[in-house]
C-alpha cells in the first residue's frame, strides 16, 4: 500500500527530515523494519520516546490502511518497556483487535532483533472520508 500526495514525517521517502518507514504485511500485520540515526536520538545512544510513539502510531494506522482506509487516532497510548538503542534495527508489528463501521482499536509491539518487547501501543482510531484528505491509497 502507497499513500500518493503524502509528505507525512513517518512515512513520506520525499520527506528529507522524515524516518521514511515502508510497510509490509502479513498474517493481518502491519510490519516495518527500521534503525534509529542519531539526529533521532533523546539521551545519549537512545532513540527519544516522542520518535518511538510515532513508529507505534504510524504501524498502527498502516494496519487499517492495509484494509484500504483512512484512520485518525483518537487515542493513544504507549508503555515504554526498555530503551531503543540508536543503530540498532527494529522491527515494528500492528494488528486491528476490532473494529466497527468508524472506529478500529489496534495494539502494536517494537522489538529488538533478540525478539525482546521494547516498547507497546494501543490505539484508537478513526475511519475518515479520503476524499477531504486529498490523499489517495494505491496497492
Amino acid at each position: 500500500m502507497e499513500i500518493k500526495n503524502n509528505y507525512c514525517f513517518a512515512c513520506s521517502q520525499k520527506n528529507p527530515i522524515g524516518l521514511k518507514l515502508q510497510f509490509s504485511y502479513s498474517d493481518g500485520n502491519a510490519i516495518t523494519s527500521w534503525t534509529p540515526k542519531k539526529e533521532y536520538q533523546g539521551f545519549p545512544g537512545v532513540l527519544h520516546g516522542g520518535i518511538t510513539a510515532t513508529i507505534l502510531d504510524e504501524v498502527m494506522a498502516y494496519a487499517i490502511i492495509n484494509k484500504g482506509i483512512m484512520a485518525a487516532t483518537v487515542e493513544m497510548s504507549v508503555k515504554y518497556c526498555k530503551k531503543i538503542p540508536i543503530g540498532e534495527e527494529i522491527l515494528a508489528r500492528a494488528w486491528i483487535e476490532k473494529g466497527t463501521k468508524k472506529i478500529f482499536y489496534v495494539r502494536a509491539q517494537i522489538r529488538n532483533k533478540d525478539k525482546e518487547v521494547l516498547a507497546e501501543g494501543s490505539g484508537k482510531y478513526f475511519k475518515m472520508n479520503d476524499k477531504s484528505l486529498n490523499l489517495t491509497i494505491s496497492k
